[in-house]
């Protein structure tokens, strides 16, 4: 009965043993599938690229993470279109997805990240961390984070950095929106926040920061994003709708301006929509753009006046709320009145 015994518990670690050997095999089986996939896919975008004339490399590729994780590693970045004259050359890159979820992965990318196009001085951006998530699934895109702390934004006219300004934390987030009958999303939610953002002033403290938000639902911007289209063609032949948009801006002196509602542009790039007007002492922002350029302060000098005489008094605070702006095909009409006129997206 001993014999018995010890042989039944013998064979039953056996089976264990093998177990544990099968899984681990089939893991690491399943984490080399994966890598070299990823090796694939990437060499195979870079060679899609080569054949458009676009050069892209990821130098030091390799893929790291056994046996639990699994990501991308690349010591530098770099990618330049000669025809449409672009560069972006970027240090280390670390992306990581647990082999269990590969559909969610996190990043981090080292600055500096040094951008040249045409129209613009070459930039280059800064950051103390910078760190990216997302999240796919079968149906595509499901959600993309990017946060990034203390972003200086420097020019490089001869090849030394000009700081032109920078930012305390900023935050760009992407979301598909609410599925439909089909369990599909074709819409996009877009957010971004920017706090701090001083403009340099060589230290003389006349330019405050100032903080901005802006939140959009883009209707069908998901399904043309997925599809590989080109956005400015898909607008101009269908034109494009804004289902909910916020934007405010404030100085951290109490001037603040926020714009809510629904817009439309149509394939001319004409912007349509109902527009909802909050104000916090319109005089601050007046300063805060006389601080960066003075002739401001006499340009708005008008406008303001009218809005002073129409906001409230609270606690010491100008404050206007829910004014209503109608936008018809670029014409700003407060009422019946016409008091802008916006110029053409495209």
């Amino acid at each position: 009965m001993t014999i018995r015994k010890k042989r039944s518990g013998a064979f039953k670690a056996g089976l264990f043993v093998g177990f544990i050997l099968l899984l681990g095999a089939g893991l690491t089986a399943a984490w080399f599938f994966a890598a070299g996939k990823i090796e694939q896919t990437v060499n195979g975008a870079r060679q899609q690229l080569a054949e458009r004339g676009i050069a892209a490399d990821c130098d030091g590729m390799a893929v790291r993470g056994f046996p639990f994780r699994i990501g991308l590693f690349c010591r530098s970045m770099h990618y330049a279109d000669p025809v449409g004259g672009v560069t972006v050359s970027g240090k280390a890159l670390r992306s990581a997805a647990q082999l269990y979820r590969p559909g969610h992965v996190v990043a981090e990318l080292d600055g500096p990240l040094e951008i040249t196009a045409p129209g613009f001085v070459p930039l280059s951006l800064n950051w103390q961390n910078l760190q990216t998530s997302t999240r796919v699934s079968t149906g595509g895109l499901r959600r993309f984070s990017l946060v990034t702390d203390r972003l200086d934004v420097s020019a490089r006219d001869f090849g030394v950095p000009d700081l032109l300004g920078s930012l305390e934390q900023l935050q760009f987030h992407l979301r598909a929106g609410d599925e439909d009958a089909g369990g599909g999303a074709a819409d996009l939610e877009a957010s971004l926040r920017a706090d701090g953002w001083q403009i340099d002033d060589g230290g003389t403290g006349l330019i405050e920061p100032v903080d901005l938000s802006v939140s959009a639902l883009a209707e069908n911007g998901l399904a043309v994003a997925m599809s590989g289209q080109d956005l400015l063609a898909w607008v101009r032949a269908n034109g494009g709708a804004l289902k909910r948009s916020d934007i405010t801006f404030s100085t951290r002196s109490g001037g603040r301006l926020r714009l809510r509602g629904p817009l439309q542009v149509d394939g001319r790039g004409r912007l349509s929509g109902e527009i909802e007007v909050d104000l916090d002492d319109p005089s601050k922002l007046v300063d805060y753009a006389a601080s960066i350029f003075p002739p401001a302060r006499d340009m708005l000098a008008q406008p303001v006046g009218y809005l002073e005489q129409m906001a409230a008094d609270n606690n010491g605070r100008r404050e206007i709320r829910g004014l209503k702006l109608l936008i018809d095909k670029g014409s700003v009409r407060l009422g019946f009145i016409e008091i802008a006129r916006l110029p053409r997206l495209f």
